[in-house]
């Protein structure tokens, strides 16, 4: 099982070498602009005002949150788009699947080619924000874990959805209503506490919130080992609930 699932991880390596240049706004280039216009610009502004940040600098208050959204934003462009293309378009994963290859090991290669790139990314943000001074603690080196515990949370429902439906305009619609209020409503920005308590709650269930609060915790050394672990499983179980959703779906469309 692990070596076909590895073969298929190659596989969106060798096919990622010709789209990475589409990808890199994305994954690289959005999350440090945002870090430095709006985390160290308008940050200095914020810090002027004396903002309820819990005793964190607006810099070191957003660059964790914008770590998590990033994780958040790559699972989820990964997971639709992406496997409607190999199910209906392209249909690759047909190909796959006419081969040795089972549907579980490819959704495991998959999954793994998710990972790997928001690791990736995600090391590479952490390692400009601390350059910049925006982690304080040395436990911020687990943040990528973390950031990647959110994104696979979002790819892994995502691609079960992907799986679902006919239509991309669904995608498009969760894009639009649903990823970007998260982005903008999770805690990425500021306090959730700020909203409405009605939007407070909607915002405390996201897994991107999960996602931020643990991020934050990590990098500025507040972190509690049963409150992590409590951000963490939340994450783990949107994981699996949605993998399993996903491998059942694309069983029954690849196996017809």
């Amino acid at each position: 099982m692990v070596e076909q699932a590895a073969h298929v991880l190659s596989w969106h390596a060798r096919s990622y070498r010709k789209s990475w240049r589409a990808t890199i706004t994305v994954a690289f280039l959005n999350p440090l602009f945002f870090l430095f216009s709006i985390g160290v610009l308008l940050g200095g502004i914020v810090d002027e005002g004396r903002a309820d940040l819990g005793g964190l600098t607006y810099l070191e208050f957003v660059a964790p949150g914008l770590l998590a959204a990033t994780a958040m934003q790559i699972g989820t462009n990964e997971g639709s788009f992406p496997v409607m293309a190999g199910l209906k378009w392209t249909r690759t994963y047909h190909a796959v699947v006419a081969t040795p290859v089972r549907v579980l090991e490819l959704f495991l290669g998959f999954f793994g080619w998710v990972a790997l790139r928001i690791v990736v990314a995600a090391a590479i943000f952490t390692a400009v924000a601390a350059a910049v001074g925006a982690f304080r603690s040395p436990w911020a080196a687990l943040a990528p874990l973390a950031a990647l515990g959110c994104g696979l949370a979002f790819a892994a429902p995502i691609a079960a959805t992907a799986g679902a439906v006919e239509n991309s305009s669904v995608l498009t619609a969760i894009f639009r209503f649903g990823i970007l209020p998260l982005f903008l409503f999770s805690g990425t920005f500021f306090p959730v506490s700020q909203l409405p308590a009605a939007l407070e709650w909607a915002a405390r269930v996201t897994p991107l919130w999960h996602g931020v609060t643990l991020c934050r915790e990590l990098a500025g050394g507040t972190a509690e080992l049963w409150p992590s672990l409590g951000h963490a499983g939340y994450l783990a179980a949107f994981t699996l609930a949605g993998g399993a959703l996903a491998i059942r779906i694309l069983q029954r469309k690849l196996l017809k």
